[in-house]
């Protein structure tokens, strides 16, 4: 979103606003005098010191309006650079203001075009490197697991097998979430139905069945969706949900809600929730509510960003927040696109 600054002349803006001042003020005066000088000559005195009081009023008013209107239009681009100011903090680092004059306002976003562009710039060389880097360790990944293989079963292969596993999903996540960021990913859109896709990802928690519960489901329910990609939406969502919540914990519920503008899958669990200045942040990358990266609760702070974008590339919507009782989270999905049948 691109937005112009129609700034005319170089005055600074104080000049300009002294120069409308300025000239309301000699206006008025001499609007003064020049009655001044007619009142001398009149006979009624009374009924021309109202005339002019009148009168008076009314061109004082008149020229404050059109002084206000003059000093709103000088200061009229501080409002476009608010909402520059605002898209920049949303992330819109794209925004860039054109720029006519050189007053101060002028210099001002100058100053803030620089500073979106160097940002632009830094980020653009963590990403690539942080790519570069995900390319370049697959090399010696493969190659430590060939060699892990040849060595005999011990408390040290598997602790290192599993290191690899979690170098391996980083990478995985990192190239996958730019491929979803530059727009390379291309959604294979079908009619999933609902039931049967979270049933799909159910099975990948066998082992921890007893701590989910899934309310029915109708079966004629559909989403229009990539159905692998939405299984990676749900699975992650779920897998964070267990991560965060102990085995003491009731055990968390899925559930689908059906209404007018479409449909909602509900994730809730009963776990320790998230601190409220922390909540805005949650679909950052490589941003971890858990800051000890702990391996209880592992990752890499890459997979909730990439659900985010996920669905975004959807067209539907994500919401997490906390329970009113602080007691767990509830993860909401909306789907617009939805058949029955």
């Amino acid at each position: 979103m691109n937005k112009s600054l129609k700034l005319k002349g170089k005055s600074s803006i104080l000049t300009k606003i002294f120069l409308v001042i300025l000239a309301l003020t000699i206006s008025t005066l001499l609007f003064i005098l020049a009655f001044w000088g007619i009142l001398e000559n009149k006979p009624n005195m009374v009924y021309a010191h109202v005339h002019l009081a009148i009168t008076l009023i009314v061109l004082v008013t008149v020229g404050f309006l059109v002084a206000h209107f003059l000093i709103r239009k000088i200061l009229k681009p501080l409002s476009i650079l608010n909402s520059a100011v605002e898209e920049i903090g949303k992330g819109n680092l794209d925004q860039e203001i054109a720029v006519n004059s050189n007053d101060e306002l002028g210099l001002l976003a100058k100053t803030l075009n620089l500073m979106t562009s160097d940002i632009r710039n830094m980020i653009g060389a963590r990403e690539q490197l942080l790519l570069d880097v995900s390319h370049e360790l697959r090399t010696p990944i493969t190659r430590a697991r060939l060699a892990l293989e040849m060595m005999t079963d011990s408390f040290e292969k598997e602790s290192v097998s599993d290191d690899l596993k979690e170098m391996e999903k980083m990478i995985s996540e990192i190239l996958e979430s730019e491929r979803l960021k530059n727009g390379t990913r291309v959604l294979n859109l079908t009619d999933v139905k609902v039931g049967e896709l979270l049933n799909a990802v159910l099975a990948n928690f066998r082992l921890e069945k007893n701590r989910i519960i899934i309310f029915p489901v109708s079966e004629n329910l559909s989403i229009r969706c990539d159905e692998n990609m939405m299984q990676i939406v749900i699975r992650n969502i779920i897998d964070n949900s267990l991560k965060y919540s102990s085995e003491e914990n009731k055990p968390l519920e899925i559930s689908v809600i059906h209404h007018n503008t479409g449909i909602t899958i509900q994730v809730e669990d009963f776990g320790e929730g998230i601190p409220a200045d922390k909540l805005p942040f949650v679909f950052e990358p490589f941003y971890r509510v858990d800051q000890s990266r702990s391996r209880k609760t592992g990752g890499y702070g890459l997979g909730l960003h990439m659900v985010k974008q996920i669905m975004d590339l959807h067209g539907a919507g994500i919401i997490i927040s906390n329970k009113t009782d602080n007691q767990g989270i509830i993860v909401s999905l909306h789907f617009n696109t939805v058949t029955m049948g």
